[in-house]
């Protein structure tokens, strides 16, 4: 049995605690504590990078999420952010790093910079028929103009591959 102490005083003119190499448990924590922090490392990045799988997941996810939904819009806004709010929602990969780009026509490629793949999510917009009660006993209000905020149904798809 050694009878060296885990942890000693510094011989560099500092009072700091230093491990013993001459100690067992000493050497042994020179030698893991370096490899633990590197797993630590390893392990952050892989959870804040996107994976072909993870972002295949979560883009289907979110999209069927949207699809039936209700949201209080315009239809002349760009819903890209409904698609990545939604995907971001779904509760996997990363909850940041995902790109939608309008193509116009209710398309949006959406891709992220981890990943070498694309999805075209469509999303159209229907003007919702029961809209939540605001006020009790009020009057119907009337239809919206295009540029003015209403309760819409969003009906959403996706395919691989960027929107052509």
């Amino acid at each position: 049995m050694n009878d060296e102490p885990v942890l000693i005083r510094s011989k560099w003119g500092t009072s700091r605690y230093v491990y013993n190499h001459r100690s067992p448990a000493g050497l042994a924590l020179i030698v893991l504590t370096p490899l633990l922090a590197l797993g630590v490392l390893i392990g952050a990045r892989a959870e804040s990078t996107w994976s072909e799988g993870e972002f295949r997941d979560a883009v289907h996810a979110g999209v069927s999420r949207l699809d039936g939904g209700r949201h209080y819009t315009s239809p002349e806004s760009d819903h890209g952010l409904l698609i990545t709010e939604a995907i971001r929602e779904s509760g996997i990969g990363p909850r940041y790093g995902v790109d939608t780009r309008e193509e116009g026509a209710g398309s949006y490629t959406v891709s992220t910079e981890d990943t070498t793949t694309a999805f075209c999510a469509r999303l159209t917009l229907t003007l919702d028929k029961e809209p939540p009660v605001v006020f009790p006993d009020s009057a119907d209000l009337p239809p919206p103009a295009p540029d003015m905020l209403a309760f819409y149904v969003s009906h959403a798809t996706v395919s691989n591959g960027p929107c052509a």
